[in-house]
């Protein structure tokens, strides 16, 4: 049984693997460049703050 939507997945990461070229140094190179580009839109989580204890 096919699932349509792991199908999908897998054909849009066959593109774009042959867009660089199966080399995982070239995607990465891409998507360092966009972070740059978009760094505004970048999610970034705030470290949680330290709990102060009592001490005992």
């Amino acid at each position: 049984m096919k699932d349509a939507i792991v199908s999908e997945v897998r054909e849009i990461r066959r593109q774009i693997e042959r867009e660089f070229d199966h080399d995982v140094n070239k995607y990465l190179s891409h998507v360092y460049e966009a972070q740059k580009q978009h760094g505004d839109r970048l999610v970034r989580r705030r470290p949680k703050p330290l709990e102060r204890r009592k001490a005992v």
